[in-house]
C-alpha cells in the first residue's frame, strides 16, 4: 500500500467517525526497513493499514499505539498540551540480548504515534431557554450539536444546530452517538426519566442531566424501580446535576457552566483543572435549583 492509500484510509475513518492512530517514521539511524516518512494506521482493534517495515517493530509500535488509544487520559510524552493523545518511541533494532526488538539491523527507528478521535459532538435532549443557550453557545464553540425534542423550541437556532423533533428515546437510538458524543439532558422534568433512560442505553461517554439535588435523587430512584437495578448501576456514569459551580442563574449562564463541565471532560484538562472540576463537581451541586 502506498502513502497516498494510507493518506485516503485515514479520510475515510475520519469521515466514519472511527478512532485511530498513526505511526510515522520520523527518524531513522543505521539500516532500517523503511525510510522516514512511512506510515501506517492502526485501529483499535488491532487492524492495520501500511507498514513501517519489520513484524517485530511494528508489532511493538502497534502494542505502543494501542496503549495510547486505550488511555483516554492521555495527551502527550513530549513535554507539551496537545489536542490528541502523541507519543515518540525508539525502537532498537538488534537482538532481543542487546535489549532490541529481535532484528538484525542494528539500526534504530524514531516514531511519531499520533491518536486521532472524532471530534466531541452535544445532543441536548430538551427544547426550552437552556437547551437553546446550550446549542447557540455549542455553535459558538464550533461544537456540533443536535437539539433533540418532541416540542419545537420557540426561539431560532443556529443553522449549524440540528433540530430532531422526535422523542428522546426514538431519537437517541437514530443518532450517530459514540464515547465522544455528550449528552445534555435539560428537559421539562416529567421527561427527565425517560430521556435519562434512553441516554444510558447509549454509548454516550458524558451524560449530564439538570435539577436540584433532591431532583436528581427522586429521578434516580424512579428509574432504579423502572430497571429493577440499583443506582450504583448508573449513578457513577451521570453527571447530575450538571454542570461547573459558576454561581450560575440565567439559561446563558447556566449554558456556559454546562459546556465548561462538558469540555473539561473532553478535553481531560490539566491536572490543576481536574482537580478545580472534582472540587466544583462535589460543592456545587447542591446549590443547582430545577429550571
Amino acid at each position: 500500500m502506498n502513502p497516498a492509500d494510507v493518506l485516503r484510509k485515514m479520510a475515510e475513518l475520519a469521515e466514519l467517525e472511527v478512532s485511530f492512530a498513526t505511526i510515522t517514521v520520523v527518524g531513522a539511524k543505521g539500516s532500517s526497513p523503511r525510510g522516514v516518512g512511512a506510515k501506517m494506521v492502526v485501529l483499535e482493534d488491532g487492524t492495520r493499514v501500511g507498514t513501517i517495515g519489520g513484524d517485530c517493530l511494528e508489532s511493538q509500535a502497534v502494542d505502543a499505539a494501542l496503549r495510547l488509544m486505550a488511555d483516554r487520559n492521555s495527551s502527550s510524552n513530549m513535554g507539551a498540551k496537545a489536542e490528541a493523545p502523541v507519543a515518540l518511541l525508539s525502537v532498537y533494532l538488534e537482538e532481543e540480548e542487546r535489549g532490541g526488538v529481535g532484528m538484525l539491523c542494528g539500526g534504530r527507528v524514531d516514531l511519531l504515534i499520533e491518536v486521532f478521535r472524532p471530534r466531541l459532538k452535544v445532543v441536548v435532549a430538551g427544547s426550552g431557554p437552556v437547551a437553546t443557550s446550550v446549542a447557540r453557545l455549542a455553535d459558538f464553540l464550533e461544537i456540533p450539536c443536535t437539539l433533540l425534542d418532541p416540542v419545537p423550541p420557540r426561539a431560532p437556532l443556529p443553522r449549524s444546530v440540528r433540530f430532531v423533533n422526535k422523542l428522546h428515546e426514538e431519537g437517541m437510538a437514530e443518532l450517530p452517538i459514540n464515547e465522544d458524543t455528550a449528552i445534555v439532558i435539560v428537559t421539562r422534568h416529567k421527561n427527565d426519566v425517560p430521556a435519562l433512560r434512553a441516554a444510558l442505553s447509549t454509548k454516550a461517554g458524558y451524560v449530564g442531566m439538570i435539577g436540584s439535588r433532591h431532583r436528581v435523587q427522586t429521578i434516580f430512584n424512579r428509574l432504579s424501580q423502572e430497571m429493577g437495578v440499583g443506582q450504583d448501576a448508573f449513578r457513577s456514569r451521570v453527571h447530575a446535576p450538571i454542570g461547573l459551580d459558576l454561581g450560575a442563574i440565567t439559561p446563558q449562564e447556566i449554558a456556559l457552566s454546562i459546556l465548561a463541565e462538558v469540555l473539561m471532560w473532553f478535553r481531560r484538562g490539566s491536572s490543576a483543572s481536574r482537580a478545580l472540576y472534582a472540587e466544583a463537581s462535589t460543592k456545587g451541586r447542591a446549590g443547582q435549583t430545577d429550571r
